[in-house]
């Protein structure tokens, strides 16, 4: 009878990517967005008959997500710069191996993760202003983005007790 009535929903496995995740509320916020497929990325105002010239601010291919967050020189660099920091080396792939990937290794327990969780979540958060103060101010991305990302997780996480003791907040090493 449940079924019936709140019909049936398939089962997104990128919502563990928001447990416990202690990320900004507005960086929650736009990778929610991001993870529905709902952020008005270029392709998606086209869709719209919004006109855009449909060209990614960053590296001047085509604009989708897919791109903008994964498959983006510029962005692809920062994601291992950010995955390497966390000790994962590996490369990036597009966006739905990406959540999985994500999904998967956020599912585990320990400390590494929630530093995950909150990492991805600031990347992509920081990823989208970059990208928006490029569109709309010409204001071209900041050197040290990547610096920032990291500090805005290592700020956050001196407020987690199971995390506070594994990230220094003057060297943003982890331990």
């Amino acid at each position: 009878m449940y079924d019936e009535i709140h019909g049936s929903h398939t089962d997104m496995s990128w919502k563990v990517m928001f447990y416990k995740n202690y990320a900004r509320p507005r960086a929650c916020f736009i990778t929610w967005l991001a993870f529905w497929g709902r952020l008005p990325t270029k392709d998606r105002l086209a869709k719209i008959n919004i006109t855009t010239d449909g060209v990614c601010s960053f590296c001047g291919e085509q604009e989708n997500i897919m791109h903008l967050f994964f498959q983006c020189r510029y962005t692809a660099q920062i994601w291992c710069c950010i995955l390497n920091w966390l000790g994962y080396q590996r490369n990036t792939w597009d966006w739905r191996q990406e959540s999985i990937w994500m999904s998967m290794e956020a599912k585990k327990k320990g400390w590494k993760r929630i530093l995950l969780r909150m990492a991805a979540t600031e990347t992509i958060h920081h990823l989208w202003q970059a990208r928006n103060a490029l569109c709309f101010e010409q204001i071209s991305p900041s050197p040290d983005l990547v610096h920032q990302i990291k500090a805005a997780v290592v700020l956050r996480a001196q407020f987690i007790k199971c995390v506070k003791n594994h990230v220094q907040l003057g060297s943003f090493e982890i331990n």
